[in-house]
């Protein structure tokens, strides 16, 4: 395979600049193609005779122009639908390399899996669970999604209640029932990057809100509603990802009646709220008749576990059971009877105390580790976000990381159209195996941080 090697000799003015526009121009010229692989730092320096930091620069640089993507891990990648993994798995990631990407749900907490399927095994009618049955799912696994809904201190009925297979479904099953081509939904200007490559597919607009450190701020929401037309708000009110934000009871009033007034949808998306704790009154209460309330268990119990309650204004369920049966027909029943069975028997429950317990010693570690940073994060989460000092970028610093072997994620990721970059990277408590492996990524964030070492040429 050839390796890209740029001329940047005719260049004046910056060394990086050089190497940035070099990218650009093969590029715009098709002789870099989406997914084309880029020479790592070490080598592409040795080529041009300059530094690492010069390279690093550069390609920060590129990256900013929108040219490239990181597949942290395995290099530099010209951006395009190609050049990036859906998802990240511990399996892909190197032996050595501490991965703090991935918001997992502490795998070493789950459930004992084998004890369900042996009671499930035992029930004579669990032969039943192969048949079709409704798209919203059975009358059984709509009352136990009753019942996990309460946990967010939310009421609602059976008959409002559909099952589906993930947060992710629910949400993609709410946008292509509730909005058309060229709506626009409003959203945090750092937000889910989910909500982001879904509405794009569905050629739905997003409008980037101002926030502060309390989330989204109600009256830039207001204005965006007087200025132009929006169906639509996606919000994670008890803990934002990445930000991890929580929106407090005034902000929420303030926006169920924004909604109200401006005639808008509301996805409340609540995905971290039970391991974080400190829940408040869901806006789904405030404001019933119009919001969609998305309940998922993978991230309070399972990964695995592809189920998620969303509970939709009654007038709307069955719009909302309709869109789930051209997508995914229904939810797996065996899947369902799970998730039934161990929300029933307070499986959930301990579960959740048990994460909980979890991400609190990783808050404290992370908080100890990183003393005097800019950082936000929750009593009990996964992740957090590290406002990052002068003169780092997120491209620079996650590029320097990876070379120390620490995969982190850019703000980029999350920044919604052209609002500036933060300068932020979040950090996954949670994708680290265990407390030393976590501690020896904080250790090297803290380790790069205090040596400043962005190199110039």
């Amino acid at each position: 395979m050839t390796i890209w090697q740029p001329d940047i000799q005719a260049e004046t003015g910056p060394r990086y600049i050089a190497i940035a526009n070099a990218i650009e121009v093969d590029v715009k010229a098709g002789k870099l193609s989406p997914g084309a692989r880029l020479p790592t730092h070490r080598d592409l320096a040795d080529m041009l005779g300059v530094t690492v930091g010069t390279v690093t620069r550069g390609y920060g640089e590129a990256a900013r122009r929108g040219l490239l993507r990181g597949e942290t891990g395995r290099g530099t990648f010209i951006g395009g639908e190609t050049a990036s993994p859906v998802m990240f798995h511990r399996e892909e990631v190197l032996s050595g390399v501490v991965d703090m990407r991935m918001t997992l749900p502490l795998y070493d907490q789950n459930p004992d899996l084998c004890e369900a399927l042996r009671r499930i095994a035992t029930d004579p009618n669990t032969q039943r669970l192969l048949e079709y049955y409704p798209s919203c799912g059975r009358l059984v696994d709509r009352q136990a999604g009753v019942k996990w809904i309460r946990k967010y201190h939310l009421d609602v009925l059976p008959e409002n209640v559909a099952v589906t297979t993930g947060g992710q479904n629910a949400l993609a099953v709410v946008v292509s029932a509730m909005f058309r081509p060229g709506d626009t939904i409003a959203v945090e200007g750092i937000t889910y990057p989910f909500i982001k490559t879904l509405t794009r597919r569905f050629d739905v607009k997003l409008i980037p809100i101002e926030q502060d450190e309390n989330g989204i701020i109600p009256e830039a929401l207001d204005r965006a509603c007087r200025e132009q037309p929006v169906q639509g708000v996606y919000l994670m009110p008890t803990c934002q990802n990445p930000t991890s934000s929580r929106l407090p009871e005034y902000r929420r009033q303030e926006i169920a009646s924004i909604a109200r007034r401006r005639d808008c949808f509301i996805i409340e998306d609540d995905a971290y709220a039970q391991v974080a704790g400190n829940l408040g009154i869901p806006l789904a209460a405030l404001a019933p008749e119009r919001t969609f309330f998305i309940a998922s268990m993978s991230k309070a119990v399972a990964g695995g576990l592809r189920v998620a309650y969303l509970a939709s204004p009654q007038v709307h369920a069955k719009t909302v059971e309709r869109a789930l049966s051209d997508m995914v027909w229904m939810a797996p029943p065996l899947m369902a009877e799970v998730a039934r069975q161990w929300i029933l028997d307070g499986t959930t429950d301990q579960i959740i105390k048990a994460k909980r317990e979890e991400a609190r010693h990783r808050i404290t570690l992370t908080k100890k580790a990183l003393s005097g940073l800019d950082i936000s994060l929750q009593k009990t989460g996964y992740y957090a976000w590290l406002k990052l000092p002068e003169p780092w970028t997120s491209g620079d610093f996650v590029r320097v990381a990876e070379e120390n072997n620490l995969l982190i994620t850019t703000d980029e990721t999350f920044v919604v159209g052209r609002i500036p970059l933060p300068h932020a990277v979040r950090l996954s408590l949670s994708g680290a195996a265990d407390h030393a492996t976590l501690s020896r990524g904080l250790e090297v964030i803290r380790t790069i941080l205090a040596k400043n070492c962005l190199e110039s040429d």
